[in-house]
């Protein structure tokens, strides 16, 4: 348990870097990509009166805690500089807007023996890397399940609606590597002002982030090989700086109805934010404004670059499709990626759709006017995207 007074002096990148330093006995990065990122954040922890006390705990505490996990790669890899020379090759990468089904085709792919998932754990705790046979029995995976089944009894009990969860063992979001390079919209999830979205989106070259998670996954490959499935929305904001460390990687892009995933997006920010942030600090109309200029960069440069590479690079997969009949959207994604779909890998599919119903905890309910959006208001965001893509709409959101 991290002594609150270890955070009362960070003022600077390099304090976190100390922090993080003592506790893992390593004092050696790869780089100073992440130095940039993580000051902003400390930064804005440390002026903004909107943090609680245990909301700045909180943020310097993960701080540290994905610094040091960056440093503990970092030796493995000097240790073992022989897992830089096998490739990642031909990864099938997931990207899209924000709230668009990414979370159910990612743990549908991860159902098949013959591919490889970025697993939730392995974020938490990389290294030494687990093998192919204690990848879901590794002492540190079965811990973390355990914490996690004592928060889903008491979210099951308080009839808690939870907008997302992922398993210990299951499949995560590329930006919990990302985030190691402090370059991820994770950190923006729980911070007050959309200063660091509009760095990240702006300011910032997201090679280096790139390199970092090659570098992480050629880590986690070496002692469990296969072919990676990868997903996170924000690649789509991307995909050049993705292509250049990834040059062969094939792109399914999720779609859904962007007025929907925009109250989704919303929504999904209001636990993380009120965790660390006094509940006046939170301003619905800003969440609406942050979220509707974080969607214009979702749909405006992933077409941008579909217009450079061409659309033969994605596949195009559909929120409505995935819903209605998610097993032949996944018989298309394999023929498009011209992969064979064993029965054994079909049926696994069918198994975890069974036991994970959409309705699985209790149902979110958002609208847009919450956040002081309207369907109007959104429409000039959207128009080009809806106009290229056949859309289906979820009713008013």
């Amino acid at each position: 348990m991290s002594d609150p007074k270890d955070y009362d002096n960070i003022a600077s990148a390099d304090d976190v870097l100390k922090l993080a330093a003592q506790r893992t006995g390593l004092s050696e990065a790869d780089s100073d990509s992440w130095r940039e990122g993580l000051q902003l954040i400390v930064d804005e922890v440390n002026s903004s009166p909107a943090f609680t006390p245990f909301g700045r705990e909180r943020i310097l505490t993960d701080a540290t805690d994905a610094l040091a996990r960056r440093l503990r790669v970092h030796a493995y890899i000097q240790e073992h500089p022989e897992v830089l020379d096998a490739p990642v090759e031909r990864p099938l990468i997931v990207l899209g807007m924000p709230r668009t089904g990414t979370t159910v085709i990612s743990y549908l792919l991860d159902q098949d023996p013959a591919r490889r998932s970025l697993l939730h754990w392995q974020c938490v705790h990389p290294i030494p890397p687990a093998t192919t046979e204690t990848l879901r029995t590794d002492p540190r995976c079965l811990a973390l399940l355990d914490e996690q089944r004592n928060i889903l009894d008491m979210v099951t009990q308080a009839k808690v609606a939870l907008p997302h969860w992922e398993d210990a063992d299951g499949p995560t979001e590329d930006m919990f590597i990302h985030n190691q390079d402090f370059k991820g919209l994770s950190w923006d999830s729980f911070l007050s002002t959309s200063r660091y979205a509009e760095w990240l989106f702006h300011e910032t070259d997201m090679t280096t982030t790139y390199e970092y998670q090659k570098r992480y996954l050629q880590v986690l490959q070496s002692t469990a090989p296969g072919a990676w499935s990868l997903k996170m929305p924000s690649h789509s904001v991307h995909i050049d700086a993705l292509l250049k460390v990834f040059p062969d990687a094939r792109l399914i892009w999720a779609h859904r109805d962007p007025y929907k995933a925009t109250g989704s997006l919303c929504n999904l920010w209001k636990l993380p934010k009120g965790m660390v942030l006094h509940p006046d600090a939170i301003d619905p109309n800003a969440l609406g404004r942050n979220a509707m200029a974080q969607m214009r960069y979702h749909v405006e440069r992933p077409l941008r670059a579909r217009d450079r590479i061409g659309d033969d690079r994605f596949f195009h997969m559909y929120y409505h499709e995935m819903m209605r009949d998610p097993m032949d959207v996944m018989r298309r994604i394999y023929e498009w990626a011209d992969e064979p779909l064993t029965a054994e890998t079909e049926a696994r599919m069918r198994n975890w759709l069974a036991d994970h119903p959409q309705d699985r905890f209790a149902l979110n309910a958002y609208t847009l006017d919450e956040y002081g959006l309207t369907v109007e208001k959104l429409e000039p965001v959207f128009a080009e995207y809806l106009d290229t893509f056949d859309i289906e709409f979820e009713g008013t959101p």
